[in-house]
């Protein structure tokens, strides 16, 4: 121990209480378990001194860590707020992972649901999404999976998907092997549908003439796959009309800059013959239902205007 008159001891425990005790420890006394310290006021030693009170003594009672250098504290903090921040951060990334994983599964069990709702077998249809899947394109999107119900032998069944682009026609053969055919739906003529008493049969048929027919179709799906396909039959005529008057109107565009060019209009062969073209094409796509009357007479006007 250090007092004002110097360093004595060491002593044990037990003499510094009995000095406590006698009066001959004073209370302000430093005492250390080696001289190197660390060194602590006397009273705050617990119980070697008498408290006046319970609250006084766990006041000014000293704990076993107030006898750690305040270097290997702020060490073991540093370390345990590093241990617990990896901990977070591992636990954070688990938890992230759990949830994309979730979300990617609830979005695969929604999709499949949506194409089961008429009564499909879940797993054939999941089988079948994950195979258009890898030939679809980029922006590609799948709108129906219809998959056929033989009533005997219905081991490996046929599927006619449709997507946004396309339509499709899986058939499965020996040893996992699979054909299909598709065709782009602005290549496509018409879609038919036929109920029998066994379901119902789906005809594709394209411009080219080939007819692609899937048969034992359950006539709910059907309906679904008709009711999709003539959607984008209108889509696909409405594009066609677009391109069709886009080219009337470059072709009438370009008329114009060439009698600007050369007024003689007598000098240019053929001319007449274009303009007997152009009008013979705008009357073909009016009398087939692509364009109105009122549009067909606006177009008619230009060419004419154009000579």
């Amino acid at each position: 121990m250090k007092t004002n008159s110097g360093f004595s001891g060491p002593f044990p425990s037990a003499q510094l209480k009995v000095f406590a005790d006698t009066g001959k420890l004073p209370r302000t006394a430093l005492v250390a378990k080696s001289t190197e310290g660390p060194w602590i006021v006397a009273e705050k030693v617990s119980g070697l001194f008498q408290s006046t009170s319970k609250e006084e003594q766990e006041e000014e009672a000293i704990r076993p860590s107030d006898l750690v250098p305040d270097s290997v504290k702020n060490s073991a903090a540093i370390v345990g707020n590093a241990v617990t921040g990896l901990s977070k951060t591992i636990v954070s990334s688990l938890r992230s992972a759990s949830s994309s994983l979730s979300t990617k599964v609830e979005s695969a069990s929604s999709t499949i649901a949506k194409f089961c709702d008429d009564g499909q077998d879940p797993s054939i249809v999941q089988r079948m999404i994950e195979r258009v899947r890898e030939i679809c394109t980029s922006d590609e999107e799948i709108l129906y999976v219809a998959v056929q119900s033989k009533p005997i032998a219905n081991f490996s069944p046929d599927c006619v998907v449709i997507s946004n682009k396309r339509f499709i026609i899986f058939r499965p053969k020996l040893l996992g092997q699979v054909t299909f055919y598709d065709c782009l739906w602005k290549d496509s003529k018409n879609v038919h549908m036929k109920e029998n008493i066994f379901g119902a049969e789906i005809a594709f048929e394209s411009k080219e003439g080939q007819t692609q027919t899937i048969d034992y179709i359950p006539k709910t799906q059907a309906r679904q796959i008709y009711r999709i396909g003539q959607e984008m039959e209108e889509e696909s005529i409405a594009l066609r009309r677009k391109l069709e008057l886009e080219s009337l109107q470059a072709g009438a565009d370009r008329t114009v800059i060439n009698q600007m060019i050369t007024p003689n209009h007598q000098s240019m062969p053929g001319g007449d013959d274009q303009i007997v073209l152009r009008m013979a094409k705008l009357k073909s796509l009016f009398e087939n239902g692509l364009i109105s009357g009122e549009e067909y007479q606006k177009k008619r006007n230009e060419i004419l205007d154009s000579i």
